[in-house]
């Protein structure tokens, strides 16, 4: 089954992105209607049963997306946001917090968008067997940035926070230190996990290396997920690599001492 429902204001901006699903043999429809009918008249979600995805276009606001999602949400559909290039603090978070399940672009080959839908049908299967519990999978574009850190709204962390983070970071080992040490460093960027096995064991890559590095990710997740203070430290790109949870970022770097703990390893 891979039929997908592009909602969109303006269908003709979606030709592109439908002939490159429609290569990979996805059922696209593309409408305006639906969606400015469902927002109206949700009772019509049974329309929305014959559909495994569905694609939020970027002619889509954020009061709109508000709306929408948690109608969405009601139907088993692996919800997908397309923007241009720049994912903004509201598509972050929802992203973070599972409320969509990948963000894509409007640039993005076919290779990739083959990646991500695979992922996301893998995702979904797996979510059946209850195999994601302990590693959250943010799905993101290749050709998506993040919103750079310093346009966002900075926050004072308060003194529970910074106990928090000290806890923590003093419970590291030093492999998941230096892990946590190369992402803060990497910033918004993608890690590959070939680079940081690299950097890590400064040795070729291989199986045992790479399983190690999946099992000690997993642990730092879970020790920042046992506080208050993000629900997901580290993020796993599909395809791609890791990033550090850009709250997290802000708040280790607004901190002198917790910085230069991370940097020093």
């Amino acid at each position: 089954m891979n039929q997908v429902l592009i909602l969109t204001r303006n269908i003709l901006a979606e030709q592109e992105i439908q002939q490159k699903l429609q290569s990979l043999n996805y059922e696209v429809y593309c409408s305006a209607t639906v969606f400015e009918s469902y927002q109206q008249q949700p009772e019509m979600s049974n329309f929305f049963k014959y559909f495994q995805y569905v694609v939020l276009s970027e002619s889509i606001c954020e009061s709109e997306m508000t709306a929408l999602i948690p109608l969405l949400r009601q139907h088993s559909l692996s919800i997908v946001r397309k923007v241009e290039t720049l994912l903004t603090k509201m598509d972050q978070n929802y992203l973070e917090n599972e409320e969509l399940h990948a963000i894509i672009s409007t640039e993005d080959s076919i290779d990739e968008l083959r990646e991500c839908f695979y992922h996301l049908r893998s995702k979904t299967m797996d979510r059946r067997e209850d195999h994601f519990r302990n590693d959250k999978v943010v799905q993101l574009s290749g050709k998506v940035s993040l919103m750079r850190s310093n346009t966002l709204q900075p926050t004072e962390m308060t003194d529970e926070t910074k106990l928090q983070i000290a806890e923590v970071l003093h419970r590291l080992s030093p492999i998941e230190i230096k892990i946590v040490s190369i992402l803060i460093e990497a910033e918004s960027q993608v890690v590959t996990r070939e680079e940081l096995c690299h950097r890590i064991w400064n040795d070729g890559i291989s199986k045992s290396h790479l399983a190690s590095l999946s099992s000690t990710v997993t642990r730092i997740k879970s020790k920042f997920e046992q506080t208050n203070l993000e629900s997901v430290a580290i993020h796993t790109l599909w395809g791609k690599g890791y990033r550090v949870n850009q709250r997290l970022f802000e708040k280790i770097k607004s901190d002198e001492k917790f910085y230069r703990m991370v940097l020093n390893g």
